[in-house]
C-alpha cells in the first residue's frame, strides 16, 4: 500500500497520472481495507494499520475517488491545509 503512494504521488507531481492504471489501484487498495475493524492493510488479507490506512486513503484522493478531499502529493496532507499554511505546492492534480 504505501509503495503504491509513493509511486503514485511522484507521479502526481510529474504530472504523469495516466500512466497508472487507476481503476485496478483503487480495486487494490479497497481489497486491502478490514470490512470489519475497519483501516486498510499493506496489502489484502493482512492486518490494517494506521499506517497503510493514511496512504490508503491519501492514494484514493490521488485517484479522484469520491467524496475524499484532494491531497497535496508533496506533503501527504489535504491541500486545504497547505494552502492554509502557506506551503501549498500546486503540484499534482489539478482539482
Amino acid at each position: 500500500m504505501c509503495y503504491s503512494w509513493w509511486v503514485l504521488s511522484s507521479l502526481a507531481c510529474l504530472k504523469r497520472l495516466a500512466w497508472i492504471d487507476s481503476e485496478k489501484l483503487t480495486q487494490f487498495i479497497l481489497q486491502a481495507q478490514d470490512p470489519d475493524d475497519g483501516g486498510i492493510a499493506d496489502r489484502p488479507d493482512d492486518a490494517a494499520d494506521i499506517f497503510h490506512t493514511f496512504f490508503g486513503i491519501a492514494g484514493l484522493s490521488l485517484l479522484g475517488y469520491p467524496n475524499l478531499n484532494p491531497v497535496d502529493p508533496v506533503f501527504a496532507l489535504p491541500i486545504d491545509v497547505t494552502k492554509r499554511l502557506n506551503i501549498y505546492t500546486g503540484d499534482g492534480v489539478d482539482w
